[in-house]
């Protein structure tokens, strides 16, 4: 489902582009990249699927190459996972692999908000601040996965305003705390609802004003309150089991 947002930073939604046609900037590879991220983030290929070239290729419209290229990309970041005679499969959900990977969150998110603050442009605090406002507009709606992809759009500007390419290693790691949210949405309405997106709102604004400090301090508080829900995820499994 597209994010019927024109204020949207540009980002395109995976849905949205013609099969085969990478966006300006993107190679075939890029773009088979995102939208196979985009099926495993809301679970259009489940948890445990396997996943071949050929059935990728067909389903989103892109040469096997260019596929190929994309799935080894996505086990190297641990979003796919290959097994020995069992071939190439999503990686399940699970609360541990979670919590590591919010341990690894912790270690580059506050670099990348507070980065993002120093460096961005006058033109990207401009897109920072309209995203900001397309995150309020949809903070109470029905459908979380059009949120799911604005925050893909979310990060992107983020890493763009940081300047520094080497914190791009925290994509894959958003994908899987996204699904690991959207597995577990009917919990998160149980306990605390409409916090991320108030999160990803004032940490927006607190980088588009350039305000280092602040946005590195909201960076810590939403980690903490994801591992919160993480741990809530946890025990309220356990409990109904």
């Amino acid at each position: 489902m597209p994010l019927a947002d024109p204020a949207a930073p540009e980002t395109p939604d995976p849905e949205a582009l013609t099969p085969g046609t990478p966006p300006t900037g993107e190679s075939l590879a890029d773009l088979a990249y995102r939208r196979v991220e985009d099926l495993v983030v809301t679970m259009e290929l489940a948890p445990g699927a396997r996943v071949s070239e050929h059935g990728i290729a067909e389903r989103i419209g892109v040469g096997r190459t260019p596929v190929r290229e994309a799935l080894q990309r996505l086990a190297g970041d641990g979003i796919l996972v290959t097994r020995p005679r069992r071939g190439m499969r999503v990686r399940e959900i699970d609360l541990a692999t979670q919590l590591r990977v919010l341990e690894a969150r912790r270690a580059l998110e506050g670099t990348l908000v507070r980065r993002a603050a120093l460096r961005r442009s006058p033109e990207q605090a401009a897109r920072l601040r309209e995203t900001a406002a397309a995150f309020r507009r949809m903070r109470d709606a029905p459908d979380p996965v059009p949120a799911l992809r604005h925050d893909r759009r979310f990060v992107d500007l983020l890493l763009d305003s940081a300047d520094n390419p080497f914190l791009a290693s925290i994509i894959p790691l958003y994908a899987l705390s996204r699904r690991f949210w959207l597995a577990h949405y009917a919990r998160q309405v149980r306990f605390e609802p409409g916090a991320i997106t108030d999160f990803h709102i004032r940490i927006g604004e607190a980088v588009a004003a350039g305000e280092e400090a602040e946005a590195g301090r909201l960076a810590d508080a939403f980690l903490d309150h994801v591992e919160a829900f993480a741990r809530f995820v946890g025990l309220d499994l356990a409990a109904s089991s």
